[in-house]
């Protein structure tokens, strides 16, 4: 029976072994091997982890399922993968394999068997990996996580389908590792642009860039860097080695010396906007000091407590108004839940190297247009 596809892969913590991390191969598998055995690398004991992109331009690609036997790989799918799974089940022309360099499989297309086994390893490769290590939990993407929250993007990616946005931006996207321009001369169009990426930030469509929550590190590759690169608390590993750099393998015991490992607050998905005040709720919660009376002093207390109990309120006064418990002057008051203030959105995007934070406020934008409104009818009248 056919194991159902599984887009996150789950890898408890290792140890008997250690934990590698290997960046883009494009088929540079002779130069793995000799990464490998410098590391004394053991099979048996050690885990070798990819961040995809295990084919095309590099000159052992037609060796991947040898390679991936051979070393154990546990890779995540990358976007060559991606368009070489478009190309067999024929939603991809060729000319976009010898785009990518995949010409090592279009000479080899009449081998149907061949190319079906190499299909169906490339679409059993999930979109994310989680291994457990001794600083906690890391994570694999082939290209970046579009969202701020680890855990988010792990329920976005197995909640979509293989066409879906998230899935998309996590093979393929580049946001991050972009370089700032310098700023540009002043232009009666910059106004617009703003708005405009401001407009997308708020429906959600814009590329989150910072630190990802929920997630000690996330290891990606798929833009090419001359160095290991980190940004927050993700790596880049891809030092280009099919276009002669050098073949990256991070030990995940050495995260210490690339990124800050200590526990950073944790945010939860559904985490309300609005928070109660502190000050209202200590003294709201507050515990009413103890009062030590002995036995006949407390029966007093008792019968004076019923007696106004089963008092009535004066005729003149309301008996809600009666009921009515004054606040003290050191407690501040609690707002009903229906009269909370509740905070305008605030989003925020950098552009040219400016980080810009833009509130929205649907009540100033009504009112911008019933002013215009009456403006337009006054100068019709």
């Amino acid at each position: 029976m056919k194991e159902p596809y599984r887009a996150v892969h789950r890898y408890p913590r290792n140890d008997s072994g250690r934990d590698f991390v290997v960046g883009d191969l494009h088929g540079c598998f002779t130069q793995l091997r000799t990464e490998l055995e410098a590391r004394h690398f053991d099979p048996q004991r050690d885990r070798l982890f990819a961040v995809g992109d295990l084919v095309d331009r590099g000159p052992q690609s037609d060796s991947v399922l040898e390679a991936v036997e051979q070393f154990g790989i546990k890779s995540v799918k990358g976007n060559h993968e991606e368009v070489i799974l478009r190309w067999h089940a024929g939603e991809e022309q060729a000319l976009s394999l010898l785009g990518n360099g995949a010409d090592w499989l279009l000479d080899r297309a009449d081998d149907r068997e061949w190319v079906k086994a190499i299909a169906t390893y490339m679409a059993s490769l999930p979109y994310l990996i989680e291994i457990e290590t001794e600083h906690g939990l890391v994570g694999i993407v082939h290209a970046d996580s579009p969202v701020s929250d680890w855990n988010r993007l792990v329920a976005d990616i197995e909640r979509e389908r293989s066409d879906g946005k998230t899935r998309r931006k996590a093979i393929w996207s580049r946001t991050r590792w972009k370089a700032q321009p310098s700023h540009p001369a002043p232009s009666r169009n910059t106004l617009r642009s703003l708005l405009d990426k401001a407009r997308h930030s708020v429906r959600g469509e814009a590329h989150v860039v910072g630190r990802i929550d929920n997630v000690t590190a996330v290891i990606v590759g798929h833009t090419p860097v001359t160095a290991v690169t980190t940004k927050d608390n993700v790596i880049n590993i891809d030092t280009g080695a099919v276009y002669g750099g050098k073949l990256t393998i991070m030990d995940l015991a050495d995260l210490p010396q690339w990124i800050d490992v200590s526990p950073h607050s944790t945010v939860a998905v559904d985490e309300p906007g609005w928070r109660e005040p502190v000050m209202a709720r200590s003294a709201v919660s507050a515990p009413a000091p103890a009062v030590n009376v002995d036995a006949a002093s407390a029966d007093t207390a008792v019968e004076h407590d019923v007696a106004l109990a089963e008092r009535p309120a004066p005729p003149d006064v309301p008996a809600a108004t009666a009921e009515r418990r004054d606040v003290p002057q050191n407690e501040t008051p609690r707002l009903a839940p229906e009269s909370r203030p509740v905070p305008e959105p605030l989003t925020s995007f950098v552009s040219n190297g400016m980080h810009i934070t833009v509130r929205m406020s649907m009540h100033s934008i009504v009112s911008e247009q019933q002013q215009g409104a009456t403006t337009g009818a006054t100068r019709r009248r």
